[in-house]
C-alpha cells in the first residue's frame, strides 16, 4: 500500500495532535477518564443507584446522595474537553507548536477550566434568581471565545468561521446588551443546549460501547467474517466490505472512522480481487458512510433529532430501517454490476480463516444484539449502550483463549443472565433464585469438571451473575440491573485484569482502561461541534431568525416544494464540506426543515401527526431529509472526507474515486426525495396499519429497488454479460428520474426495461 494507517490519517487531516510528554500525557489521560467517571457516577445517576443498593441493604452511606445537576455535570465535562483540546491540538500546523506545549497553552486551559467550573458553581444560585451579573457576563464572553478557539483547533476554521457570522449578527439584533446574550448562549442555551446536551447525556455512552468494541477487535472480526462468509464468491471481498461496515457502522456512527478501520483490511483484498484502485477505494467509502444511517446506532445527529423532534429515539430508528435497507441494497446491486462487468471471480479458500474459527466466535456479536434489542424494547439510549457495554466486556473475556474454560459453556451461563436481567420486578424472586442456581452450577463446574476453573473467566462470570442475583433480590428495577451491568462491569474487568498473570487477562485489563481514555479523546470533536452548534442554534432562537429564514426559503422557491428540496440538499452538502455532521445538521434542520414544513401545510397527508405523537409528518420528513444529506457530503466532491480517505488508502485517483463514491451511493441521493413523498415508508407515520397500507409500503419498498437497480444497469453500461447502448441508458436514467415518483406508470416501464433486458440477454447467451 506504501503508507501505514498514521501517514494516512495525517495526510487527510483527520486530526493534526501533538505527541506529549508523558506528564502531559497523563493529565490528557486523567481529563479522559474523569469525563467517563463524571459521565457514569452522574449523567447516569450510578451515585443515587450505589445509594439505593446500600440503602436496601439497611446501609446508609451519606456522600453517595451528593448528586450534581445535568447542566453542572455538562460544565464538568466541557472544562475536561478544554484540556484535551487545548493539549492535543496546537495553535497552528507548525513543527513549532506541534513539538511542544506553549506557554499560552497552559493560560488557555485555566481560562477555559475557569470558565467551565464557574458555570458549575453558577448555576445552583442562577436556577434559584435568574439573574446576570457583570461577573457572568465575562466568564461568558470568555467560554464563547474559548468553545470557537477549540472548535477551530480540533475541527478547523469552517465551522468556528460559520459561528461568528451567526453571532455577529445576534449580538447586532440585541443591540449589543451582553447580559441578554451571555444569559441565552452561556447560562440558558447557547453552549450548553440541546446540541451539547444530546452529546453529554446519550452519546458519550455509544462513544465509549464503540470505543470498547474496536479495542477488543469486534470490527476485525466482523470484516474478517464477512471475508470468509463471500469471499470465494465473485466480487466477494467488495460484497463483504459492504456488509462488514454496515455492520460496524450500527456502533460506530463515524464515516471516516469506519474506512480506516474496516478499510485497512477490505480494500487491499479488494485489490488483490481485481478490483482497480479508484473502486476498491470508492466502495468502503460508500459502505462506511450509510453505517450512520443504519440503525441501531445511527449519526450522533440522529439523537439530537429525537430531542427536536420530541419522538423518541426508538421510534426514529424504525423510521431508519427501509431507507438504510434501500442505501445498502443499492450499493450491493452496484458491486455487483461492476464485478460482472469486470469480470472478476472470487478468492481461494486457502486466503481466509476457516468459517467454522468465526461460527465458533459468533457469541461475539452478543453486544450488538443486546443493543438493538434494549433500544427497540424502549429502553433509554445510554443505558441501552451501557448495558451493552457490560455483556461486551463479558464475552471479550470468554473469547480470551489463553485462560481456559470451555467457551461455550461460558457463553451459554452469559446469554442466560443476560436474558433473565431484561426481565421485570414482578418475576424477581423466581429470576433471582434461577440465577443463584446458574452461579451453584458455575462453582460445580470449576470444582468437578474441565469446562471451568478458578480463573479470570470463571470470576468475570460469577460476579456478573451476582450481581445480576442482587439485582433482582433488591426487586430492581431491570433499567437499574441493566446500568449495574455496564458499570460495574467496567470495574470488573478493571480488577480482574489488574490481578491476572496472563497475557489475555492483561489485555483486557489494557482494552478496557485505553477504551476510557479513547472515549474522551474520540468525545472531543463531537462534543465541540455540539457546543458550537449550540450557540448557532442560541442565535437563531434568540433572534426569531429560525422562523424568518424558512419564509425567505419558501419565497426563494416560489413555494415550489421540488425546488426547494433541491435547495435544502444543496445546502446541506455544501455545509457538509466543512462542517461536521452534527452541526450541519443543527443548522439545517433550524433553517431549511422548517421552510419544507411551511411549503407542504395544508397538505392532509405531511399535516397528520406521527401517531402517538404531536410531531407532524412533514416535520419529521424534513428532518430525516437534511439528516441524510449531511452524511453524504462525506462521499461528495470536492471535498468527500471518507472517499479521501478510501482513495489514500486504495492508491488511487481521488477525483475518480470520489465520482464513483457517488455512483455507488445512489441510493443515498435520490431515496431522500422518495422518502419525503412517501412518508409511509418511515413505518411509524402510518396512522392504522392495514392490509392495503402493507401491500402499498411493500410496492413503494420493491419499486425503489427496482429505480435504483435501473439507475445502476444504466451508469455502469453493463447487464449480465451485455453491454447495454448509451441510448437505452439514458432512457432508462430518464424515466428512473420520473419513476421516482412511485407512479405505476415509469415503474412499470422501468419493469419493461428490466424484463426487455432479461430476454435479450438469454437470447444472445444462448444463440
Amino acid at each position: 500500500m506504501g503508507e501505514n494507517l498514521e501517514a494516512i490519517e495525517k495526510k487527510i487531516k483527520l486530526e493534526t495532535t501533538r505527541t506529549l510528554p508523558k506528564t502531559l500525557d497523563r493529565v490528557l489521560n486523567s481529563a479522559s477518564i474523569l469525563i467517563g467517571i463524571f459521565e457514569i457516577l452522574f449523567i447516569f445517576n450510578f451515585m443515587f443507584l450505589l445509594y439505593s443498593i446500600f440503602s436496601k441493604l439497611g446501609i446508609e452511606v451519606g456522600f453517595l446522595k451528593l448528586d450534581f445537576q445535568d447542566q453542572q455535570v455538562m460544565a464538568f465535562v466541557l472544562g475536561m474537553i478544554f484540556v484535551i483540546a487545548f493539549l492535543r491540538y496546537p495553535i497552528r500546523k507548525k513543527e513549532k507548536y506541534l513539538s511542544k506545549v506553549q506557554w499560552f497553552d497552559y493560560l488557555i486551559i485555566l481560562l477555559g477550566l475557569a470558565a467551565a467550573f464557574y458555570k458549575f458553581w453558577r448555576w445552583p444560585t442562577y436556577m434559584v434568581y435568574y439573574d446576570v451579573n457583570q461577573t457572568d457576563v465575562i466568564f461568558g464572553i470568555l467560554a464563547i471565545i474559548l468553545v470557537l478557539e477549540a472548535t477551530r483547533k480540533a475541527i478547523g476554521w469552517i465551522l468556528p468561521t460559520i459561528v461568528v457570522i451567526f453571532l455577529l449578527y445576534g449580538i447586532r439584533d440585541a443591540g449589543y446588551n451582553w447580559t441578554r446574550i451571555v444569559q441565552y448562549l452561556y447560562l440558558d442555551q447557547g453552549i450548553f443546549g440541546i446540541p451539547y446536551y444530546v452529546m453529554t447525556i446519550y452519546v458519550f455512552a455509544f462513544v465509549f460501547f464503540g470505543a470498547f468494541l474496536l479495542k477488543i477487535g469486534v470490527s476485525d472480526y466482523i470484516t474478517e467474517f464477512m471475508i470468509s462468509l463471500f469471499g470465494t464468491r465473485p466480487g466477494g471481498p467488495a460484497k463483504a466490505a459492504v456488509i462488514s461496515s454496515g455492520l460496524m457502522g450500527t456502533v460506530s456512527g463515524s464515516s471516516v472512522a469506519n474506512v480506516l478501520t474496516t478499510g485497512t483490511f477490505t480494500i487491499p483484498l479488494m485489490k488483490k480481487a481485481g478490483y482497480p484502485p479508484e473502486i476498491a477505494g470508492a466502495v468502503e467509502p460508500v459502505a462506511s458512510t450509510g453505517g450512520q444511517l443504519m440503525p441501531p446506532v445511527m449519526g450522533a445527529a440522529a439523537f439530537i433529532m429525537a430531542q427536536f423532534l420530541g419522538v423518541p429515539y426508538n421510534k426514529l430508528i424504525i423510521a431508519a430501517v427501509l431507507p438504510a435497507l434501500i442505501y445498502y441494497i443499492g450499493v450491493y446491486l452496484f458491486i455487483d454490476l461492476e464485478t460482472k462487468r469486470l469480470g472478476l471471480k472470487g478468492m481461494p479458500r486457502e486466503h481466509f480463516k476457516p468459517l467454522s474459527y468465526f461460527l465458533k466466535k459468533i457469541y461475539i456479536l452478543l453486544p450488538i444484539v443486546v443493543i438493538t434489542v434494549a433500544l427497540v424494547w424502549g429502553i433509554a439510549p445510554h443505558i441501552a449502550a451501557v448495558s451493552s457495554l457490560g455483556i461486551a466486556i463479558w464475552v471479550a473475556w470468554i473469547s480470551k483463549d489463553e485462560i481456559p474454560g470451555h467457551e461455550h459453556f461460558y457463553v451459554a451461563i452469559a446469554l442466560i443472565t443476560t436474558i433473565l436481567m431484561f426481565t421485570s420486578r414482578q418475576y424477581a424472586t423466581p429470576v433471582g433464585a434461577v440465577l443463584l442456581i446458574l452461579a451453584a452450577l458455575l462453582v460445580a463446574a470449576a470444582l468437578f469438571t474441565d469446562k471451568a476453573e478458578f480463573n479470570e473467566k470463571f470470576y468475570i462470570s460469577i460476579l456478573f451473575i451476582l450481581m445480576a442475583v442482587l439485582g433482582k433480590l433488591l426487586y430492581m428495577r431491570k433499567e437499574e440491573i441493566l446500568l449495574m451491568s455496564g458499570t460495574f462491569g467496567i470495574i470488573f474487568s478493571l480488577v480482574v485484569g489488574y490481578r491476572s498473570g496472563t497475557e489475555g487477562g492483561r489485555k483486557m485489563y489494557s482494552a478496557t482502561y485505553e477504551s476510557m481514555i479513547d472515549a474522551g479523546k474520540t468525545s472531543t470533536t463531537v462534543m465541540l461541534a455540539a457546543a458550537s452548534a449550540g450557540l448557532i442554534q442560541g442565535v437563531l432562537t434568540m433572534t426569531g431568525l429560525v422562523t424568518s429564514l424558512g419564509y425567505k426559503l419558501v419565497d426563494l422557491a416560489g413555494g415550489n416544494l421540488l425546488l426547494l428540496l433541491i435547495m435544502a440538499m444543496i445546502f446541506s452538502l455544501i455545509l457538509g464540506m466543512g462542517v461536521p455532521t452534527t452541526a450541519n445538521y443543527v443548522i439545517t434542520s433550524l433553517v431549511a426543515a422548517p421552510a419544507v414544513y411551511t411549503a407542504v401545510a395544508g397538505n392532509p397527508i405531511y399535516d397528520a401527526s406521527v401517531p402517538g405523537y404531536s410531531t407532524a409528518i412533514a416535520l419529521l420528513a424534513a428532518h430525516f431529509f437534511v439528516f441524510y444529506f449531511g452524511i453524504l457530503a462525506d462521499l461528495t466532491p470536492p471535498v468527500a472526507l471518507a472517499a479521501y480517505a478510501g482513495s489514500a488508502l486504495a492508491g488511487g485517483d481521488f477525483w475518480k474515486t470520489a465520482i464513483n463514491s457517488v455512483k455507488y451511493a445512489l441510493a443515498g441521493y435520490i431515496g431522500p426525495y422518495i422518502y419525503f413523498t412517501h412518508p409511509e415508508m418511515f413505518l411509524i407515520t402510518v396512522q392504522e396499519w392495514t392490509p392495503e397500507i402493507a401491500l402499498r409500503v411493500l410496492y413503494y419498498l420493491l419499486a425503489t429497488i427496482l429505480i435504483m437497480y435501473m439507475m445502476a444497469i444504466a451508469i455502469t453500461g453493463h447487464f449480465k454479460s451485455l453491454s447495454v447502448p448509451v441510448v437505452l441508458r439514458a432512457a432508462i436514467v430518464v424515466t428512473g428520474l420520473i419513476a421516482a415518483s412511485l407512479h405505476f406508470i415509469p415503474v412499470g416501464i422501468e419493469l419493461a426495461f428490466l424484463l426487455g433486458l432479461m430476454l435479450y440477454e438469454k437470447r444472445i447467451r444462448t444463440s
